[in-house]
């Protein structure tokens, strides 16, 4: 329950990290998407009800502070879990190559998702064009935080676990 917390708080910081400061950074449109990469270590390592619940409100609170429809990105970062949990049921996706890869194909899938609720529900000509190439950039800045958000997330974790122990 306590890491289960400490997650989520580290993720609310992350949303308003990502949504407020990391915005001023200059890579224009594109901003590191920490909550992607937390979803993807809740779907690697914790794939729990819990996660999930997590995943979905992590999505929504980023549709909140920073989107102009409500759920997109909920359903993106549910639909990243999902792709997740399942993936590293078939593979054994634990070492630090592995889950490079895992988030990036997590960040495509987040791409994917929102660019077809965005293609559903909004008209907009050449839309895959400038798409693409966020998608792209965003899966590639991923990939390279990646190993250093997850080496955070794994000490915060063995922390959390060696103060259940000694309590």
């Amino acid at each position: 329950m306590k890491l289960s917390l400490l997650f989520f708080a580290v993720g609310l910081i992350l949303v308003l990290l990502q949504t407020t400061w990391l915005r001023l950074l200059p890579l224009g449109p594109i901003v590191p998407d920490f909550v992607l990469l937390l979803c993807v270590y809740w779907g690697l390592y914790h794939p729990t009800v819990g996660a999930v619940l997590a995943s979905f409100l992590m999505g929504y609170s980023v549709d909140v502070v920073s989107g102009p429809f409500l759920g997109i990105n909920a359903f993106a970062m549910s639909t990243v879990f999902l792709a997740v949990h399942l993936s590293s049921r078939s593979i054994w996706l634990h070492d630090p190559m592995s889950s490079a890869i895992v988030v990036l194909m997590a960040s495509l899938v987040k791409g994917a998702a929102l660019a077809l609720l965005s293609a559903v529900f909004l008209d907009a000509e050449r839309f895959w064009i400038g798409a693409s190439r966020y998608i792209i950039m965003e899966a590639l800045i991923a990939v390279a935080l990646a190993p250093f958000v997850f080496a955070l997330l794994r000490r915060g974790q063995s922390y959390v676990e060696r103060f259940r122990v000694t309590a």
